[in-house]
């Protein structure tokens, strides 16, 4: 009975949708305790973004994608209309769960790089299956294409778009353009993004 009751917690923790503010948690990953950040699952038919792992510097601050590049991130997701113009990066994350979408990472361990080692990102598949069959957004739509190629399990040759083939728990997967992509993939990509939330809204 204790065990049934537990897991009755973890799921409704699981599902539970946070309000605004710090979403920086604490969980035991491989029996160490460590400060990271929690999952901020979409609406139902939300769309729902993945990262790879947090940064300290996000992990310090409460939210998600505050360095450099994940900056970026919410600029790109202002210019292709899944946030409204003039949302701050600072709390670009609780306007993204106002907006009925989540974010999530493949591994929830922070390190200033990337520098997971392929073992612990397709470690982090299950899980992230697992919270896709609970959340059921309209889509998955991983930041980084490494993100994406672990879920995956092989390579993928697309540079943005729709990841032909790939599905998590019966929901379509999206690559966004990279950090470092052309200014006409990065266009291009974004367009696609934009037309992939209004399609999901109808």
């Amino acid at each position: 009975m204790p065990d049934r009751v537990d897991q009755t917690v973890d799921l409704a923790e699981l599902i539970r949708r946070p309000g605004p503010g710090s979403h920086r948690t604490v969980l035991d990953i491989d029996g160490q305790t460590t400060a990271t950040l929690a999952d901020l699952p979409p609406d139902r038919g939300g769309l729902l973004f993945v990262g790879l792992n947090p940064s300290p510097v996000s992990v310090e601050a409460g939210h998600y994608h505050q360095g450099r590049l994940g900056r970026m991130f919410w600029a790109r997701l202002v210019k292709a209309s899944i946030l409204p113009p003039g949302t701050s990066p600072e709390a670009a994350d609780d306007t993204l769960v106002a907006a009925g979408h989540g974010i999530t990472d493949l591994l929830k361990r922070p390190s200033a790089r990337d520098t997971a080692s392929d073992a612990e990102l397709r470690a982090g598949v299950g899980p992230l299956w697992q919270k896709v069959a609970l959340w059921r957004p309209a889509a998955v739509v991983f930041v980084y294409k490494r993100a994406a190629e672990s879920a995956a399990g092989r390579s993928l040759p697309a540079r943005w778009g729709q990841l032909q083939g790939v599905a998590l728990s019966g929901r379509p997967c999206f690559l966004m353009p990279g950090p470092y992509a052309s200014t006409e993939d990065v266009a291009a990509g974004l367009n696609f993004l934009r037309n992939l939330a209004a399609a999901i809204r109808d």
